[in-house]
Protein backbone atom coordinates (compact mmCIF):
# COMPACT_ATOMS: atom_id res chain seq x y z
CA UNK A 1 0.00 0.00 0.00
CA UNK A 2 1.56 3.48 -1.07
CA UNK A 3 1.81 6.01 1.45
CA UNK A 4 -0.71 8.94 1.15
CA UNK A 5 0.67 12.30 0.11
CA UNK A 6 0.22 13.62 3.46
CA UNK A 7 2.98 10.96 4.81
CA UNK A 8 5.76 11.67 1.99
CA UNK A 9 8.20 13.51 3.13
CA UNK A 10 8.19 17.61 1.58
CA UNK A 11 11.20 19.51 -0.03
CA UNK A 12 11.53 20.93 3.18
CA UNK A 13 11.99 17.84 4.84
CA UNK A 14 14.48 16.13 1.74
CA UNK A 15 16.33 19.14 0.42
CA UNK A 16 18.88 19.32 3.69
CA UNK A 17 19.45 15.50 3.16
CA UNK A 18 19.75 14.95 -0.18
CA UNK A 19 21.73 18.09 -1.18
CA UNK A 20 22.96 19.44 2.86
CA UNK A 21 26.35 19.87 0.74
CA UNK A 22 25.02 22.21 -1.62
CA UNK A 23 23.57 24.55 1.43
CA UNK A 24 26.76 24.06 3.20
CA UNK A 25 29.00 25.39 0.36
CA UNK A 26 25.99 27.90 -0.13
CA UNK A 27 26.83 29.59 3.30
CA UNK A 28 30.36 28.69 3.51
CA UNK A 29 30.88 30.63 -0.48
CA UNK A 30 29.17 33.59 1.15
CA UNK A 31 31.12 33.31 4.29
CA UNK A 32 34.76 33.10 2.57
CA UNK A 33 33.91 36.26 0.12
CA UNK A 34 33.21 38.23 2.68
CA UNK A 35 29.87 39.06 2.20
CA UNK A 36 28.46 38.84 6.13
CA UNK A 37 30.82 41.58 7.37
CA UNK A 38 30.47 43.72 3.96
CA UNK A 39 26.78 43.96 5.00
CA UNK A 40 26.86 44.33 8.59
CA UNK A 41 23.73 46.02 9.56
CA UNK A 42 22.91 47.18 6.41
CA UNK A 43 21.37 46.39 3.00
CA UNK A 44 23.25 46.16 -0.14
CA UNK A 45 22.78 45.78 -3.62
CA UNK A 46 24.33 42.79 -5.48
CA UNK A 47 26.16 45.34 -7.09
CA UNK A 48 27.69 46.96 -4.33
CA UNK A 49 28.43 43.53 -3.06
CA UNK A 50 30.68 42.81 -6.35
CA UNK A 51 32.23 45.55 -6.04
CA UNK A 52 33.35 44.59 -2.77
CA UNK A 53 34.05 41.29 -3.84
CA UNK A 54 35.30 41.51 -6.96
CA UNK A 55 33.14 38.33 -7.79
CA UNK A 56 31.48 37.71 -11.31
CA UNK A 57 28.99 39.79 -11.06
CA UNK A 58 26.17 37.27 -12.59
CA UNK A 59 27.87 34.29 -10.46
CA UNK A 60 27.38 36.32 -7.34
CA UNK A 61 24.20 37.90 -7.92
CA UNK A 62 22.74 33.97 -8.46
CA UNK A 63 24.92 33.04 -5.24
CA UNK A 64 23.01 35.52 -3.60
CA UNK A 65 19.56 34.78 -4.61
CA UNK A 66 20.20 31.20 -3.43
CA UNK A 67 20.92 31.91 -0.65
CA UNK A 68 17.70 33.40 0.31
CA UNK A 69 15.55 30.34 -0.02
CA UNK A 70 18.57 29.02 2.09
CA UNK A 71 17.61 31.18 5.33
CA UNK A 72 20.65 33.34 5.25
CA UNK A 73 19.68 36.50 3.57
CA UNK A 74 16.71 38.48 2.44
CA UNK A 75 16.01 40.50 -0.34
CA UNK A 76 13.86 43.32 -0.61
CA UNK A 77 11.61 45.20 -3.18
CA UNK A 78 14.99 47.47 -4.15
CA UNK A 79 16.82 44.05 -4.78
CA UNK A 80 18.72 45.06 -1.80
CA UNK A 81 20.30 42.06 0.46
CA UNK A 82 20.34 41.96 4.06
CA UNK A 83 21.39 38.93 6.25
CA UNK A 84 18.71 36.73 8.73
CA UNK A 85 20.01 35.76 12.37
CA UNK A 86 21.23 32.61 10.75
CA UNK A 87 23.70 34.55 7.99
CA UNK A 88 24.32 36.72 11.13
CA UNK A 89 26.45 33.57 12.79
CA UNK A 90 29.41 34.08 9.67
CA UNK A 91 30.16 37.69 10.74
CA UNK A 92 33.65 38.30 12.15
CA UNK A 93 32.08 39.93 15.82
CA UNK A 94 29.26 36.95 15.94
CA UNK A 95 29.09 34.87 19.34
CA UNK A 96 28.88 31.77 17.30
CA UNK A 97 32.06 31.84 14.78
CA UNK A 98 30.90 30.44 12.40
CA UNK A 99 32.89 31.81 9.55
CA UNK A 100 36.30 30.10 11.41
CA UNK A 101 34.53 26.66 11.62
CA UNK A 102 33.31 27.06 8.11
CA UNK A 103 36.85 27.59 7.00
CA UNK A 104 37.76 24.40 9.11
CA UNK A 105 34.97 22.15 7.14
CA UNK A 106 35.33 23.79 3.75
CA UNK A 107 39.25 23.06 3.85
CA UNK A 108 39.46 20.73 0.52
CA UNK A 109 41.10 17.86 2.79
CA UNK A 110 38.37 18.09 5.34
CA UNK A 111 35.59 18.45 2.29
CA UNK A 112 37.52 15.02 0.04
CA UNK A 113 37.43 13.08 3.66
CA UNK A 114 34.00 13.69 3.88
CA UNK A 115 33.49 11.98 0.43
CA UNK A 116 34.81 8.96 1.45
CA UNK A 117 32.66 8.40 4.85
CA UNK A 118 31.12 4.92 2.76
CA UNK A 119 34.77 3.39 2.16
CA UNK A 120 35.34 4.58 5.67
CA UNK A 121 32.53 2.82 7.31
CA UNK A 122 33.02 -0.47 5.48
CA UNK A 123 36.95 -0.61 5.92
CA UNK A 124 36.73 0.42 9.72
CA UNK A 125 39.37 3.16 8.99
CA UNK A 126 39.14 6.76 9.43
CA UNK A 127 38.29 9.15 6.18
CA UNK A 128 40.85 11.18 6.20
CA UNK A 129 43.84 8.47 6.35
CA UNK A 130 42.04 6.93 3.21
CA UNK A 131 42.16 9.77 1.01
CA UNK A 132 45.26 11.57 2.08
CA UNK A 133 47.52 8.00 3.49
CA UNK A 134 48.21 9.96 6.88
CA UNK A 135 45.88 11.45 9.56
CA UNK A 136 44.73 14.63 10.46
CA UNK A 137 47.34 15.49 12.99
CA UNK A 138 50.53 14.60 10.72
CA UNK A 139 48.64 16.40 7.94
CA UNK A 140 49.18 19.44 9.92
CA UNK A 141 52.79 19.08 10.74
CA UNK A 142 53.28 18.47 7.04
CA UNK A 143 50.43 22.14 6.40
CA UNK A 144 51.00 24.99 8.80
CA UNK A 145 48.24 26.93 7.00
CA UNK A 146 45.83 24.66 7.76
CA UNK A 147 47.04 24.12 11.22
CA UNK A 148 46.61 27.53 11.44
CA UNK A 149 42.95 26.97 10.32
CA UNK A 150 42.47 24.19 12.59
CA UNK A 151 43.29 25.97 16.02
CA UNK A 152 41.40 28.65 14.98
CA UNK A 153 38.41 26.75 14.50
CA UNK A 154 39.18 25.61 17.87
CA UNK A 155 39.06 28.62 19.41
CA UNK A 156 36.32 29.56 18.16
CA UNK A 157 34.50 26.70 19.61
CA UNK A 158 36.19 27.57 23.04
CA UNK A 159 34.81 31.34 22.54
CA UNK A 160 30.84 29.56 22.29
CA UNK A 161 31.47 26.82 24.94
CA UNK A 162 33.00 28.89 28.20
CA UNK A 163 30.90 30.71 28.95
CA UNK A 164 28.68 27.42 29.64
CA UNK A 165 31.64 26.09 31.09
CA UNK A 166 32.63 28.71 33.63
CA UNK A 167 28.97 28.46 34.34
CA UNK A 168 28.23 24.78 35.03
CA UNK A 169 31.81 24.24 36.96
CA UNK A 170 33.18 25.36 40.11
CA UNK A 171 36.28 26.16 39.56
CA UNK A 172 37.18 27.80 42.87
CA UNK A 173 37.95 23.58 44.27
CA UNK A 174 41.29 24.15 42.58
CA UNK A 175 44.53 25.94 43.16
CA UNK A 176 45.98 24.75 39.64
CA UNK A 177 44.18 23.95 36.31
CA UNK A 178 46.30 22.48 33.34
CA UNK A 179 44.23 22.44 30.22
CA UNK A 180 45.60 19.68 28.47
CA UNK A 181 45.53 20.43 24.86
CA UNK A 182 44.78 24.23 25.64
CA UNK A 183 45.36 25.53 22.14
CA UNK A 184 45.97 28.93 22.19
CA UNK A 185 44.77 29.61 25.70
CA UNK A 186 41.30 31.12 24.91
CA UNK A 187 39.19 28.46 27.22
CA UNK A 188 41.68 28.52 29.76
CA UNK A 189 41.86 32.17 29.94
CA UNK A 190 37.95 32.37 30.05
CA UNK A 191 38.02 30.44 33.00
CA UNK A 192 41.22 32.51 34.54
CA UNK A 193 39.08 35.68 34.29
CA UNK A 194 36.12 34.07 36.77
CA UNK A 195 38.30 33.10 39.00
CA UNK A 196 40.81 34.84 40.24
CA UNK A 197 42.39 32.88 42.61
CA UNK A 198 43.45 30.10 39.99
CA UNK A 199 46.59 29.75 38.43
CA UNK A 200 46.92 27.95 34.93
CA UNK A 201 48.99 26.24 32.60
CA UNK A 202 48.23 26.08 28.82
CA UNK A 203 50.00 22.88 27.66
CA UNK A 204 49.56 21.79 24.21
CA UNK A 205 52.08 21.19 21.08
CA UNK A 206 54.55 23.41 20.00
CA UNK A 207 51.98 24.81 16.56
CA UNK A 208 49.08 24.72 19.26
CA UNK A 209 50.56 27.05 21.68
CA UNK A 210 52.14 29.40 19.34
CA UNK A 211 49.37 32.17 19.63
CA UNK A 212 48.72 31.27 23.45
CA UNK A 213 51.54 34.12 24.72
CA UNK A 214 49.41 36.98 22.81
CA UNK A 215 46.13 35.59 23.59
CA UNK A 216 46.70 35.75 27.88
CA UNK A 217 48.77 39.09 27.66
CA UNK A 218 45.72 40.63 25.63
CA UNK A 219 43.66 39.20 28.55
CA UNK A 220 46.16 40.00 31.25
CA UNK A 221 47.02 36.64 32.76
CA UNK A 222 50.36 36.19 31.74
CA UNK A 223 51.19 36.97 35.21
CA UNK A 224 49.09 33.58 36.19
CA UNK A 225 49.12 31.41 33.04
CA UNK A 226 52.34 29.56 31.84
CA UNK A 227 52.88 28.11 28.26
CA UNK A 228 54.36 24.74 27.97
CA UNK A 229 54.71 22.65 25.07
CA UNK A 230 54.87 19.34 24.22
CA UNK A 231 53.43 16.26 24.03
CA UNK A 232 50.61 14.64 25.97
CA UNK A 233 51.59 10.72 25.14
CA UNK A 234 54.81 11.39 26.70
CA UNK A 235 53.83 13.58 29.54
CA UNK A 236 51.94 16.42 31.18
CA UNK A 237 52.88 19.20 33.20
CA UNK A 238 52.99 17.20 37.07
CA UNK A 239 51.51 19.04 40.11
CA UNK A 240 47.83 20.54 38.75
CA UNK A 241 44.81 19.81 41.11
CA UNK A 242 43.16 19.83 37.76
CA UNK A 243 43.39 18.34 34.15
CA UNK A 244 40.82 19.58 31.79
CA UNK A 245 40.67 17.71 28.60
CA UNK A 246 38.08 19.88 26.34
CA UNK A 247 37.36 18.12 23.36
CA UNK A 248 40.79 16.08 23.17
CA UNK A 249 39.86 12.81 23.91
CA UNK A 250 37.16 12.46 20.88
CA UNK A 251 39.70 12.84 18.75
CA UNK A 252 41.72 9.31 19.88
CA UNK A 253 40.70 5.75 19.91
CA UNK A 254 40.36 3.52 23.22
CA UNK A 255 44.47 3.00 23.61
CA UNK A 256 45.62 6.31 22.99
CA UNK A 257 42.40 7.95 25.55
CA UNK A 258 44.34 5.76 27.87
CA UNK A 259 47.82 6.99 28.02
CA UNK A 260 46.52 10.44 27.81
CA UNK A 261 44.38 9.78 30.98
CA UNK A 262 47.34 7.49 32.27
CA UNK A 263 49.93 10.83 31.97
CA UNK A 264 46.86 12.91 33.78
CA UNK A 265 46.07 10.43 36.28
CA UNK A 266 50.62 10.64 37.03
CA UNK A 267 50.51 14.53 37.02
CA UNK A 268 47.92 14.88 39.11
CA UNK A 269 47.91 16.59 42.88
CA UNK A 270 46.74 14.60 45.87
CA UNK A 271 43.02 15.07 45.96
CA UNK A 272 43.02 16.33 42.19
CA UNK A 273 40.38 15.84 39.14
CA UNK A 274 40.77 15.59 35.29
CA UNK A 275 37.69 17.00 33.49
CA UNK A 276 36.73 15.86 30.42
CA UNK A 277 34.38 18.28 28.26
CA UNK A 278 32.89 16.71 25.96
CA UNK A 279 29.00 15.72 24.42
CA UNK A 280 27.66 12.77 26.27
CA UNK A 281 25.85 10.79 24.22
CA UNK A 282 22.12 9.12 25.15
CA UNK A 283 21.59 5.43 25.43
CA UNK A 284 18.09 4.99 24.52
CA UNK A 285 16.67 7.97 25.78
CA UNK A 286 14.86 10.46 23.95
CA UNK A 287 13.96 13.21 26.12
CA UNK A 288 16.74 14.92 24.60
CA UNK A 289 17.06 18.34 22.46
CA UNK A 290 16.74 17.06 18.97
CA UNK A 291 19.03 19.68 17.72
CA UNK A 292 21.38 18.92 20.61
CA UNK A 293 20.69 14.92 19.50
CA UNK A 294 21.52 15.69 15.90
CA UNK A 295 24.56 17.87 16.81
CA UNK A 296 26.09 15.22 18.87
CA UNK A 297 25.67 12.49 16.10
CA UNK A 298 27.32 14.50 13.63
CA UNK A 299 30.36 15.20 15.69
CA UNK A 300 30.46 11.15 16.30
CA UNK A 301 30.07 10.69 12.61
CA UNK A 302 32.89 13.89 11.95
CA UNK A 303 35.11 11.95 14.84
CA UNK A 304 35.26 8.62 12.46
CA UNK A 305 35.72 10.57 9.45
CA UNK A 306 38.82 12.65 10.06
CA UNK A 307 40.47 11.34 13.39
CA UNK A 308 40.49 7.68 15.14
CA UNK A 309 38.12 9.33 17.80
CA UNK A 310 34.51 9.31 18.97
CA UNK A 311 31.92 10.58 21.23
CA UNK A 312 31.16 8.28 24.30
CA UNK A 313 28.21 6.99 26.38
CA UNK A 314 27.94 7.40 29.87
CA UNK A 315 29.03 3.82 29.78
CA UNK A 316 31.96 4.02 27.62
CA UNK A 317 33.38 7.15 29.62
CA UNK A 318 33.24 4.57 32.72
CA UNK A 319 34.75 1.85 30.89
CA UNK A 320 37.85 3.74 29.48
CA UNK A 321 38.11 5.66 32.80
CA UNK A 322 38.56 2.22 34.49
CA UNK A 323 41.01 1.07 32.46
CA UNK A 324 43.24 4.10 32.70
CA UNK A 325 42.88 3.57 36.64
CA UNK A 326 40.08 6.06 36.90
CA UNK A 327 36.73 6.30 38.13
CA UNK A 328 33.62 8.61 37.05
CA UNK A 329 33.16 11.31 39.88
CA UNK A 330 30.41 13.59 38.17
CA UNK A 331 28.77 13.51 34.81
CA UNK A 332 27.59 17.90 34.95
CA UNK A 333 24.90 18.87 31.77
CA UNK A 334 26.33 22.14 30.47
CA UNK A 335 24.08 24.67 28.61
CA UNK A 336 25.53 24.07 25.27
CA UNK A 337 24.83 22.90 22.10
CA UNK A 338 25.31 19.34 21.04
CA UNK A 339 24.53 17.21 24.69
CA UNK A 340 28.02 18.80 26.50
CA UNK A 341 28.94 17.86 29.60
CA UNK A 342 31.87 18.37 32.28
CA UNK A 343 32.62 14.73 32.84
CA UNK A 344 34.57 14.28 36.37
CA UNK A 345 37.18 11.28 36.98
CA UNK A 346 39.45 10.52 40.06
CA UNK A 347 42.09 8.30 40.65
CA UNK A 348 40.55 4.35 41.98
Amino acid sequence: MSPSHSDRPTSADYLPVMFGFALFQIGGAVSRLGIPDALGDSAKTAAELTAHTGADPDFLHRLLRAAVPAGLLTQDGQGRFALTPLGGMYRSDSPLHGAPLDAMHGAPEIWQAWGALEQCVRTGRPAFDLVHGYGLFEHMTRAPEHAEVFHAAMAAGSAVQVPAIVEGVDFTRFRQVTDVGGGNGTHLAGILRANPEVRGTVFDTPDGVLDAPRVLKEAALEDRCDVVSGSFFDAVPAGADAYLLKNILHDWDDDSCRRILGNCREGLAPGGRIIVFSSVLAEGRHDEDPGDALGAALMDIEMMTVTTGRERTRREFEELFASAGLKLAGLTPLKCPFLYYAVEAVPV
